[in-house]
């Protein structure tokens, strides 16, 4: 567009260079198209034969197809009633200048159109030659504007777009809106091959992933009608929304493909697998888990582009199993005869979808999770369930009532045993205290025997002697019978003790 504007300059400038001035001569646009309502304005440039000599004083006088139908005049009144309050010179005629300006534009202003100049002191000229005549054609729709932004641009970095509008009027330019938030600038060119003048309006903005693939738009709002040009948007980013997608459910031991997608621009161009652990398992788009397990680790995948990477939350793979560690539940504890409801529970996938109750005899009790035992007794059969999904089944261990805690037993146990042993313990204390006196009198029966018999042992020694000593000499009894000696003087068996025996218990015994 720059390399026409500049051409259509040249070919002007050319026209009505000095090496012509002396020549009467117009260059103009052979046609220009101007949109309707709006107003078009008509390049002009004339040239004279001057020989030297400087004018001031010019008339300008602008002619539809003939001379009689004066659309310009400086002179009003002279104005065909069609283009009154309508017309009027852009240019200066002293510097050769005589571009027309038509506003208000309708379709029946269409024609051919000619310049006249009236230049005092020297001639009056029309430019009537094919060659210098232009032909003004009206259009009812506005140009579509054209939107420029670079093929491919990134996400998070700046870029400029521009929209490029057409229109035939600079004085009134249209209203332009862009369909991006963005910074907004204007520049404008000139009339492009004489019929529209171009003005470019520019945005510059930060695309985001959500723009790929998006309509980048221009919309130009004319006195008539509004158009738009638009663009479509290749923005590159890094993957994100990568996501894991398998099988909605697999048999256990059985092999699963899984595979690694994600949104991204370019695509991806490499993989990588790993578990929960950290273990890396693979690197390419599709993973094969060879034999799936419950206890198989949750696996996640990394998708990788030329902007970056990101990471797949966990996918935990639907592995489906038979029933495992069944059991029969019941409330904490219960009383004999009275009725409790057992509960049959397991792990499996997908959850048992039946059931069947039996005692240990063989007899089916029902078929439903939960079973009523209406009286339970110690004397009641163990009772075992049976868990049952798409995948199998498994039986719970025995359930026996007697091995319900029995509660008020218990507590009469516990009640009977405490005052068992409260008895227990005052039954000791008074054996204890009992003994204890028993010994004390058993001393003291002892002491009293003791001292009574060493009494008499020395009552019989003193009469002993008596019947020895003189008569009537109460010294000799006590010479002969001192008290020291009393257990000197006993004899058992013809054989005196000694009094040197240590135990005075003992010598009072062997005095008796």
């Amino acid at each position: 567009m720059i390399f026409w504007s500049c051409l259509l300059s040249l070919s002007l400038w050319l026209r009505v260079s000095p090496a012509n001035a002396n020549e009467w001569e117009a260059a103009v646009n052979a046609s220009v198209v101007g949109l309707s309502g709006s107003c078009v304005v008509v390049s002009c440039e004339f040239s004279y034969p001057a020989k030297g000599r400087t004018y001031t004083e010019f008339t300008g006088i602008w002619y539809k197809t003939n001379e009689e139908s004066v659309v310009f005049h400086r002179d009003h009144s002279k104005i065909i009633e069609a283009f009154k309050g309508r017309t009027s010179l852009t240019g200066d005629l002293s510097k050769n200048d005589c571009s027309l300006n038509i506003s208000s534009l309708k379709r029946s202003d269409e024609g051919s159109f000619m310049f006249r100049v009236d230049i005092k002191d020297l001639d009056k000229y029309t430019y009537k030659k094919d060659k210098e005549k232009v032909s003004i054609k009206v259009e009812e729709t506005p140009k579509i504007p054209s939107v420029s932004v670079e093929e491919e641009v990134t996400s998070g970095k700046r870029v400029t777009a521009t929209c490029a509008v057409y229109h035939s009027c600079p004085s009134n330019l249209p209203r332009v809106t862009w369909s991006h938030d963005g910074t907004h600038s204007r520049s404008s060119q000139p009339q492009h091959h004489g019929q529209w003048l171009i003005t470019y309006y520019n945005l510059t903005f930060t695309p985001s992933r959500e723009d790929h693939e998006k309509q980048l738009s221009c919309s130009a709002q004319f006195e008539v009608k509004t158009v738009t040009g638009n663009r479509t948007l290749n923005v590159k980013y890094p993957p994100y929304n990568v996501r894991v997608t398998t099988k909605a459910s697999v048999k256990e031991n059985d092999s699963v493909e899984l595979t690694c997608s994600s949104d991204s621009n370019p695509p991806a161009s490499s993989y990588r697998w790993f578990s929960s652990d950290g273990t890396t398992l693979g690197n390419k788009q599709t993973y094969k888990l060879e034999r799936a397990s419950r206890y198989t680790e949750a696996i996640s995948c990394t998708a990788i582009n030329t902007e970056g990477k990101a990471s797949s939350g966990p996918q935990k793979i639907n592995v489906l199993y038979p029933p495992y560690n069944v059991r029969v539940t019941t409330k904490a504890s219960v009383k004999e005869n009275d009725s409790v409801e057992l509960t049959c529970s397991s792990d499996s996938n997908p959850p048992a979808s039946s059931y069947r109750w039996f005692s240990s005899n063989g007899t089916t009790l029902g078929n439903k999770q939960t079973y009523k035992l209406e009286r339970a007794s110690r004397y009641t059969e163990a009772i075992s369930c049976t868990a049952i999904n798409t995948e199998g089944n498994n039986t719970s261990g025995q359930w026996k009532p007697s091995e319900a805690p029995q509660h008020g037993i218990i507590i009469y146990i516990a009640v009977a045993s405490a005052i068992v042993l409260i008895l227990a313990c005052i039954l000791v204390y008074v054996v204890r205290r009992r003994s204890g006196k028993s010994t004390e009198q058993l001393h003291a029966m002892k002491n009293e025997q003791n001292g009574m018999e060493i009494t008499k042992n020395k009552n019989d020694h003193i009469f002993q002697n008596l019947g020895k000593g003189k008569e009537g000499s109460d010294e000799d009894i006590y010479t002969n019978c001192p008290e020291g000696h009393i257990y000197g003087n006993t004899e058992f068996d013809g054989k005196a003790f000694s009094s040197d025996y240590t135990s005075e218990d003992e010598a009072v015994y062997i005095n008796t």
